[in-house]
């Protein structure tokens, strides 16, 4: 299965560009590029940290729950825990 990552705007050519998951949350690391296609030398904004507040990710849905919303499913943790007083 084939993951996709979020794309954000690279801070030194301005081209949208993968960014990489990094140690640091809410940050991506730009994806190595070329400013220009046959050059031989990477853009300064490859590997950048960035963060990722504006970039567009996608999640395939999880099996089992495609057509669900999450906000209307009932979670029943502890219900039928043993001990429980409320009944």
């Amino acid at each position: 299965m084939a993951v996709s990552l979020p794309r954000v705007e690279c801070p030194s050519c301005g081209g949208r560009y993968a960014a990489h998951p990094i140690s640091a949350l809410g940050m991506g690391a730009v994806h190595d590029h070329k400013v220009r296609p046959r050059d031989l030398v990477l853009c300064p904004g490859s590997m950048q940290r960035v963060a990722l507040r504006d970039a567009t990710a996608w999640q395939d849905p999880l099996p089992g729950t495609q057509g669900t919303d999450p906000r209307e499913q009932q979670l029943d943790l502890f219900d039928d825990a043993p001990g429980d007083s409320r009944a």
